[in-house]
């Protein structure tokens, strides 16, 4: 197993499931639904807000009813791409696109197998240990710069990676998505959520970075294991993996033998590493800008930009045909293309609410019940608003901006820290990014990935339980030691 790499031969490098496509739609379209029917259930109302959307405590009032249409219901994906968000979900699909374009590109150009090739040959007889460090890599990019979105770039990689080594599937959303997204909510700078919310609440964002450095240690402990752990499971029976039977299917399409001479490889495995070197250079000098000098350049444009042209140049370099080139590069875009659907399926549940004028009504009633309560359960209520505002906006830094200035007034009335404030928003705002069915990162990822969400819901599930239960842990020892 450990001799060979998967390769498909007539298809795109990333390829959309049309059953997970379908799954996730009938998902996503009963969650529009229910946020339609919610817009009739519950009172309209709005807070005022300041210059930057942010909401201006004490000021939220009741609208006179004025319901959605069914009309409206059918608008929301057009509205959504007009609305304030719809840049957003344009850049992301875009980037998709480009994504698309530049893996199938790498296929061709046998890119990925000399990658997986050399990975293979020095970690073969210790995956455990490469595991662990893929693992640290994706979490700390996630916990200090905000990676989380970008993950999905190396997923096809990881995939590839993960079937070369005797795995699944799962363990290569495992080591990128689940891990990236980890490591951003267990925030140590990441500018979108404890930047922001550091900001909004006035406190330096090094401010308790200590405690966050232990809680970043523990969850990375909690996710290496638990991957660790399904690589031995896989390994003592390989039948116990949810994805076996669609693996099995990829592995008997796509086979490439790694001991197999490839032309120019040194040529091949220079230029894509180059563009690798670029790629991560763009993203932490995008980081390192919103954290030092508070520049916004989005991380994903850069990406994009670096992925078009690094594709395109590195199909030129080793085909010597652009034309050929460009052909497999668009090949690569159009199989990506349903994903869009997915993302701004996702973002229009939120515009229902929004439009309907229920979602400020929802953040008013959670500010009532939390505001006369003991200051314990004040933090803990926090976070579980935090986890059901979520599932609608996914958005760390919509969240904070959204929500920060409603908690910040909300914790001195209850006698606990901004700290404690900023640690409860981060726990709610991140580890469900890798289980709500309203994440279009998560969606795009099981769409590459063709892995279903039910069989991704199974499989994380437990991971998720015991992630509530140590955040919670973790909230009331900060509140114990006056953090």
């Amino acid at each position: 197993m450990l001799r060979r790499i998967f390769m498909e031969k007539d298809k795109a490098m990333i390829n959309i499931n049309k059953r997970s496509f379908i799954n996730v739609c009938i998902i996503l379209l009963s969650l529009m639904i229910i946020a339609f029917i919610l817009t009739y259930l519950v009172p309209q109302g709005v807070y005022d807000r300041g210059i930057n959307g942010e909401i201006i405590p004490d000021t939220y009032q009741l609208l006179p009813r004025d319901n959605l249409s069914i009309l409206q219901f059918f608008y929301a994906p057009i509205g959504l791409l007009l609305s304030s968000d719809g840049l957003s979900v344009i850049m992301i699909s875009l980037f998709l696109f480009i994504l698309g374009g530049f893996f199938t590109v790498m296929d061709k150009t046998k890119g990925i197998v000399v990658i997986i090739k050399k990975l293979v040959d020095r970690y073969i007889d210790n995956k455990h240990l490469l595991i662990r460090l893929i693992t640290l890599f994706f979490m700390i990019f996630g916990a200090f710069f905000g990676i989380f979105e970008e993950s999905v770039a190396l997923l096809p990689i990881m995939i590839i990676l993960s079937l070369s080594m005797g795995y699944d599937t799962l363990m290569a959303m495992g080591l990128t998505v689940l891990a990236a997204g980890f490591g951003f909510a267990s925030a140590i700078t990441n500018p979108f959520s404890v930047g922001i919310a550091s900001e909004i609440s006035g406190v330096n964002i090094l401010s308790g970075v200590l405690f966050r450095l232990v809680v970043f240690g523990i969850m990375y402990l909690v996710v290496s294991t638990f991957l660790v752990m399904y690589a031995k499971k896989l390994e003592k029976n390989p039948n116990k993996s949810l994805t076996y039977n669609d693996d099995l299917q990829k592995k008997e399409n796509l086979t490439t033998d790694f001991a197999q001479a490839i032309p120019e490889e040194k040529k091949i495995f220079k230029t894509y590493i180059t563009i690798f070197i670029i790629l991560l250079a763009f993203i932490i000098l995008a980081s390192l800008a919103q954290l030092i000098f508070e520049l916004e350049i989005p991380t994903i444009i850069l990406m994009s930009i670096t992925f078009l042209i690094g594709g395109l140049a590195a199909g030129y370099l080793i085909n010597k045909d652009f034309f050929l080139t460009l052909k497999t590069f668009l090949k690569g875009v159009l199989a990506v293309m349903p994903a869009a659907i997915l993302i701004i399926l996702a973002g229009s549940v939120k515009y229902i609410m929004t439009s309907g004028n229920i979602m400020d009504t929802i953040l008013n009633f959670f500010e009532t019940i939390l505001a006369d309560k003991p200051a314990i359960v004040g933090v803990l209520g926090i976070y579980l608003i935090i986890l059901i505002i979520q599932f609608f906006i996914g958005s760390a830094s919509a969240k904070a901006v959204l929500i920060m200035p409603i908690l910040v007034p909300l914790v001195s009335l209850i006698g606990v820290s901004s700290n404690i404030a900023i640690l409860a928003f981060i726990f709610g705002d991140g580890y469900t990014n890798v289980i709500f069915p309203t994440n279009g990162v998560l969606l795009i990822a099981l769409s590459i990935a063709s892995v279903s969400y039910q069989k991704w819901f199974k499989w994380t599930i437990k991971l998720q339980v015991l992630t509530f239960i140590l955040t919670i842990i973790l909230l009331i020892v900060a509140y114990a030691i006056g953090y």
